[in-house]
């Protein structure tokens, strides 16, 4: 925490948590308009265990999860959901390729946080709002188990990031993300 900047961690967190904040409270009043909306936050289940050398991040990542169970708590039964998806491997993306977060055996497609996010939509919001969801746990909890298609090398089920595995990240194992964020 002694080295993170405050630019960095003002960044972080306007990024994050702020405009989380922000764009939920622009568009609810839509949303109980019209009786329906699902907000879906990419942020993790609050764990403890992903702190360690990451503070700032985890304080803008875990206030975007306390807004999800926030308004599912404050909008239950309006018709407007409010939820949190975070994926359980590292997924594809611009991010794990420019940070040297591994390779393709460590890698999902991103088509599994969209399939997710489709599935999510279907739920009733009046009940389903309020959760922190992990994207494989979800789909397998809605009857789903072949996770196949996702694999960015198709020989190879990449690995779960439990809280505790982001320290990999800090150490360099698998590329330095924090240092990049």
């Amino acid at each position: 925490m002694t080295e993170t900047p405050m630019k960095r961690y003002d960044l972080i967190n306007d990024i994050n948590a702020r405009a989380t904040f922000c764009c939920s409270k622009t568009v609810i009043p839509y949303m109980t308009k019209q009786g329906f909306g699902h907000i879906i936050n990419m942020s993790p289940p609050i764990d403890f265990a992903m702190l360690q050398g990451k503070i700032g991040y985890c304080i803008s990542k875990f206030g975007m999860t306390l807004i999800a169970h926030g308004l599912g708590q404050e909008l239950k039964g309006s018709g407007v959901a409010c939820n949190a998806l975070w994926p359980a491997t590292l997924v594809e993306s611009a991010a794990t390729q420019n940070f040297g977060a591994g390779d393709k055996t460590l890698w999902r497609k991103a088509d599994i946080i969209a399939d997710s996010c489709l599935m999510i939509v279907k739920e009733n919001p009046n009940e389903f709002t309020g959760n922190a969801l992990i994207d494989e746990d979800y789909m397998r909890s809605r009857g789903i188990s072949d996770f196949v298609k996702y694999r960015c090398d198709p020989e190879i089920e990449p690995p779960r990031i439990s809280g505790a595995d982001w320290k990999a990240f800090e150490v360099g194992q698998v590329g330095d993300v924090t240092a990049k964020l």
